[in-house]
């Protein structure tokens, strides 16, 4: 056998341990197998210019969406209709103001917690084109690693990114919208789901700090706490708890009037949306139950109570499978019920669909992100049947608008109703396939990286 030959088969050997000794993770592995070729790691240039020739397709794309998919809006000249991305920047300028930046002028409130109006405050400013630019470049970065999180790679990463750009639903609408939902899942995907990382080297921040972020900027992230304390993952979770509070006390102390306002309100049950709860794109449990029973406060109750179950299952199911070492099929659970259990769950905050559909594809199997447990047909036949929906928006050409909602039929209710049904439905049947298979023993002196305990490779 030649010496490069000895070196490549060496790269199995390197990865397991040997009668118990320290675990070395693949990566680990083949970087010695290549020293020992000879061979030098890819340069900062090399892998600069591989990702900008990567992402140019996908941001070329997102570009053209953002500005082109609503009525009025052009790519040259540069003139998109981003409603959400002016609502962030009004609240910013309001909040410079010292006004309340929870009473805006127009038809569009600010929801997002105080840190996420501080946040807001550098796109004021920034020349708006500019801002939209970026933004919109920001978001197809993020979406582009995820995918790469979830095992997309190369050319395939930058045609499928493209895709999914243009044809998901969820993805191409927070673009055009200038929303900030992709944003939030990365944050989640890149802090909480082992993998591989574009630039080599070691995590920076600890596990659980842009999870805090996200849910600071958002409070529908607080789901992955939940998750970090039920795994159980218990430094990720206390990081995540104690870097929340820090920043959400912070922005106490820098816009101590709107923080009180905007929490005191949130414990009075004021969501701030008022009727418009009920409207067509909102899918979640909450909205499906008030447009069927109307919105009296016995119905909202009952409505959040369902939401609450619909998040314990959906815990319930990230718990068993990471606990099966499918870290990145716990995370993505998580994340739906996530969106189903929250109040408010636009059509365009479904991205948690595509980690959702790679999972379903089997791209992620990294160390510590998946065992290679191959999904059951039934299971996978409901998670398409989910993603299809979400994706196809079906319940788009419901008669919409000026309450028109709570007078819907049954036909009209199954059919706005079947987003929170099927990604119910998956949720359920994930406890169920996860209860029904052994679960993955780890122990020994280092954990498995199979148990999903890998984030220091990070």
């Amino acid at each position: 056998m030649s010496e490069n030959a000895e070196a490549a088969a060496g790269v199995q050997a390197a990865a397991a341990p040997p009668g118990g000794g320290q675990v070395v993770s693949s990566d680990q592995a083949l970087v010695g197998a290549v020293s020992s070729l000879g061979v030098s790691r890819p340069s900062t240039r090399a892998l600069v210019t591989r990702t900008l020739v990567i992402c140019a397709l996908p941001v070329l794309v997102g570009l053209v969406v953002a500005s082109t998919t609503f009525q009025g809006g052009s790519i040259l000249p540069w003139h998109p209709i981003m409603v959400d991305l002016d609502v962030y920047r009004q609240a910013g300028r309001v909040l410079l103001e010292g006004g309340d930046i929870y009473s805006l002028p127009g038809s569009l409130p600010f929801l997002y917690p105080p840190f996420a109006a501080l946040l807001a405050v550098p796109l004021v400013l920034t020349p708006r084109a500019l801002v939209q630019i970026l933004w919109t470049v920001a978001g197809v970065l993020a979406i582009l690693a995820v995918m790469h999180r979830y095992g997309v790679r190369g050319w395939v990463l930058s045609v499928s990114g493209a895709a999914v750009i243009f044809f998901v639903e969820p993805v191409n609408q927070t673009l055009a919208f200038g929303q900030l939902g992709i944003i939030l899942v990365a944050l989640v995907v890149l802090d909480l789901v082992p993998g591989p990382r574009i630039f080599p080297g070691r995590r920076v921040l600890p596990e659980g700090t842009l999870t805090a972020l996200a849910m600071a900027i958002k409070l529908t992230p607080g789901i992955f706490l939940l998750y970090l304390i039920a795994a159980p993952k218990h430094r990720a979770a206390l990081v995540t708890a104690v870097v929340g509070a820090a920043v959400t006390l912070v922005t106490w102390a820098i816009v101590p009037t709107t923080s009180t306002d905007f929490w005191g309100r949130l414990a009075h049950g004021d969501t701030g949306l008022g009727s418009s709860i009920v409207y067509y794109t909102n899918q979640s449990v909450v909205a499906d139950v008030m447009r069927i029973f109307g919105m009296g406060k016995s119905v909202s109750t009952a409505a959040l109570l369902l939401a609450v179950v619909v998040a314990g299952v959906g815990v319930w199911a990230a718990v068993l499978w990471h606990r099966r070492g499918e870290t990145a099929f716990a995370v993505t659970l998580c994340g739906v019920a996530g969106l189903l259990a929250s109040p408010v769950s636009w059509s365009h905050h479904f991205v948690w669909v595509v980690p959702f559909a790679l999972c379903l594809l089997g791209t992620a199997r990294y160390p510590g992100q998946s065992t290679g447990t191959p999904l059951p047909a039934w299971f996978k036949i409901t998670g398409w049947l989910f993603v299809g929906w979400v994706v196809a928006v079906p319940f788009k050409r419901l008669p919409n608008g000026g309450n028109v909602e709570l007078t819907w039929n049954w036909a009209q209710n199954w059919i706005a109703s079947m987003t929170a049904v099927l990604g119910t439905a998956v949720l359920v049947s994930s406890v169920v396939l996860a209860r029904r298979q052994p679960r993955i023993q780890c122990g020994g002196t280092a954990p498995s990286a199979n148990c999903g305990e890998v984030s220091r490779q990070r």
